[in-house]
């Protein structure tokens, strides 16, 4: 069977699959405006929570050690996933020509934000939640671009590392670009009045799927009746031990039915699970910056999960922590 997927992988990856995937950039230069950097801080601090990887750690790692403030932005990170990848490096965004996005045009980190697409034009890896991003509005997009303008350049000290990939989604990922998606274009904001539609557009560039939804194979899709009832298989770090994403979807029993909309919002604010425990990683990571979300974004959200997601039933297994990690989030 592996190596049938290894020969077929190899014919898609000499197959040059790539055209459809990979647009042209244009030189347009995004225009500074106030509102597009408070707009823009908002997104990558808060709902897309850029810095939960891209701020460097001490000795980058991302699920133990907290955001350096000095580093913003700044990479340098670890991100390992046990069976496709023992370190994927995670790139600095600030604005030093060097070592971050300071030679990057406007549209290249654009393209790169939304399609998952280098300057150079190869292929991001899905650790990179672009398939999420890719439904950010263009002006929110622009907004982003703007914003990362605005931060303090960095110099990464440390030198970038290759990034540690199995053979099979090496091909994948590198070459055939199963992660891949068509470009995106002319992205409409959602309606603000209509906030159902508001809450799928703050949990799509959440990216809350991407854990949420997780299976083997890559988040489901929002038609599947096991949209976001949890994680397939663990999240498993060393420094945590194994965490399952939870069910949120409105299934009584297994998901967030049973709750009231106060403290589904007090619970992704705090990072207090509704059994009065602590979050473990990854979620615990997302929290600082998950709390300063928008009432009104959250309140969206909520009617999103509460009356639009189809309720699933899926028992997601309970948490098996290292003791380290039970000291600080209990058991």
């Amino acid at each position: 069977m592996a190596t049938a997927a290894l020969a077929a992988a190899t014919a898609l990856a000499t197959g040059g699959c790539s055209g459809k995937y990979v647009r042209a950039v244009t030189a347009e230069t995004f225009e500074v405006t106030p509102a597009r950097v408070v707009r823009g801080g908002y997104l990558v601090n808060q709902v897309c929570a850029c810095g939960a990887c891209h701020t460097t750690r001490a000795h980058g790692n991302i699920a133990s050690e907290p955001e350096r403030t000095d580093a913003f932005l700044g990479g340098g990170n670890l991100v390992a996933a046990g069976g496709v990848a023992e370190g994927i490096w995670v790139p600095n965004l600030t604005p030093d020509v060097q070592t971050g996005v300071g030679a990057w045009s406007d549209d290249e980190l654009a393209r790169a934000i939304r399609d998952g697409v280098a300057r150079d034009g190869h292929f991001l890896l899905p650790f990179m939640p672009f398939d999420a991003y890719r439904h950010l509005s263009d002006e929110d997009v622009r907004a982003v671009v703007v914003y990362l303008r605005s931060v303090p350049a960095f110099k990464q000290p440390k030198a970038r590392t290759e990034n540690q990939l199995s053979l099979i989604p090496r091909l994948l990922f590198t070459k055939v670009g199963v992660q891949m998606h068509e470009p995106a274009r002319d992205v409409p904001p959602p309606d603000p009045n209509d906030q159902a539609k508001l809450g799928e557009y703050v949990a799509t560039i959440a990216a809350c799927a991407s854990c949420h939804s997780l299976t083997k194979k890559g988040p489901r899709a929002p038609e599947d009746p096991q949209y976001l009832s949890g994680s397939e298989g663990p999240f498993e770090d060393p420094s945590f031990g194994k965490v399952w994403a939870r069910n949120l979807t409105p299934d009584k029993e297994t998901g967030i039915g049973r709750f009231f909309p106060d403290k589904i919002k007090e619970t992704i604010r705090t990072g207090v699970r509704f059994d009065g425990k602590r979050m473990a990683p990854p979620m615990s990571v997302m929290v600082p910056h998950y709390a300063g979300i928008a009432e009104d974004d959250l309140d969206a959200l909520v009617v999103y999960l509460k009356k639009t997601v189809k309720p699933a039933r899926h028992q997601v297994p309970p948490r098996e922590l290292v003791p380290t990690a039970k000291a600080a989030y209990g058991d």
